[in-house]
């Protein structure tokens, strides 16, 4: 009696398996894309001003309206004196495990996301002649929000870091598939 259970099981265990093919599946996009970003970012501290962010973010979508990736993010930001006695550039790295929720399968789909990760930080304070090059690195978050339209990305993320050293981002980008089936 056991066996016949088991085999009955297996056979709908397959049964369901097979009937979550591509065309019945109900899927609308395409499961792998690339986001590919440039943008400008504004830190919290009032020691740097402003700088440029560049990003790849590939991402698989587990479901349409859900997909998780990993952003690896490269930010520059400075504050240059004129005279040269006090500049300082700011460069971060980071590398997030991240998920976004798009809130309609339509082509205009706005989204919201979060991610976690390791941030590496490097700083150049240039006070005369002399020139220092600390580098850490620290855990930090991410909270994002936007949209897609298409192929065309914008999103609004702010970056949690410890001694106030998060910053805020406005980025523009492209996804590379990912499109409509």
């Amino acid at each position: 009696m056991k066996k016949i259970f088991a085999l009955m099981f297996t056979f709908t265990l397959a049964q369901f398996a097979m009937s979550q093919t591509e065309k019945s599946s109900g899927r609308i996009f395409k499961k792998f894309k690339v986001d590919v970003s440039i943008g400008y970012a504004k830190p919290q501290s009032s020691d740097t001003k402003a700088g440029a962010i560049f990003v790849i973010e590939p991402k698989y979508a587990v479901l349409d309206q859900l997909s998780v990736g990993a952003r690896l993010e490269a930010a520059a930001l400075a504050n240059i004196d004129v005279n040269g006695d006090n500049s300082k550039v700011r460069l971060l790295g980071s590398y997030l495990g991240t998920a976004d929720y798009y809130f309609t399968n339509n082509k205009f789909r706005p989204f919201a996301g979060a991610g976690a990760g390791m941030f590496t930080m490097a700083s150049i304070d240039v006070e005369g002649t002399n020139e220092k090059i600390p580098s850490t690195s620290t855990f930090g978050f991410m909270a994002r929000a936007g949209f897609e339209y298409g192929h065309l990305r914008l999103g609004f993320e702010y970056n949690f870091l410890k001694e106030k050293a998060g910053y805020f981002g406005v980025k523009l980008g492209a996804c590379i598939g990912g499109g409509r089936k």
